[in-house]
């Protein structure tokens, strides 16, 4: 039994009904797949090989470690424009630490991207061992914060602007900690 679509002119409101909801039915899905296949991948952070080095003064230290980030996406190309890291030491006391960069904006898809990482520290001996001592400060253990912006792309496609903030913790860079996982 074959089925014939009436001309337009005889269709009935039941007819116009159905077809206004196939009509929008294939209008969500094709919404619902461009919604998907947009939603921006996660991006993993971790620090690496964490270490204390002595500068050239007495009271001067750096702190050494690897920023290592993970895009786990199998289409979406990462690009940052900004990438910070800060070290703090106590809840109260922090220290920017600059990434060597050089030139990187976009990380491919599926791929681990490492950073170094470095800041240089002028410590007062009376704050070293109040950080010590305290029962507030989690000294040698710290806490790295990654906050970076970045934005997804996958062909011509992108994202807004998404602002990525990360806590790295325990890193300890007396003992050289060899991996520390970051947290949302």
């Amino acid at each position: 039994m074959a089925m014939c679509i009436p001309p337009l002119k005889g269709w009935s409101s039941k007819h116009l009904v159905v077809a206004a909801m196939i009509g929008t039915l294939v209008v969500v899905a094709i919404a619902a797949v461009i919604i998907v296949d947009l939603t921006p991948p996660q991006v993993f952070f971790s620090i690496e090989d964490a270490s204390l080095q002595n500068g050239s003064y007495k009271q001067q230290k750096f702190y050494n470690f690897t920023l290592s980030a993970n895009n786990t996406s199998r289409r979406m190309e990462v690009h940052y424009t900004t990438l910070n890291t800060e070290i703090w030491i106590t809840p109260s006391d922090w220290y920017s630490a600059e990434l060597s960069m050089s030139g990187f904006t976009q990380q491919p898809p599926d791929n681990v991207t490492k950073f170094a990482g470095w800041a240089e520290l002028y410590q007062l001996d009376s704050m070293m061992a109040s950080a010590q001592g305290s029962g507030a400060g989690n000294w040698p253990n710290c806490t790295v914060v990654v906050i970076a912006k970045v934005l997804f792309k996958v062909g011509l496609a992108r994202t807004r602007p998404y602002h990525i903030r990360v806590s790295c913790f325990p890193v300890n860079f007396r003992d050289k900690t060899r991996y520390a996982n970051c947290t949302y």
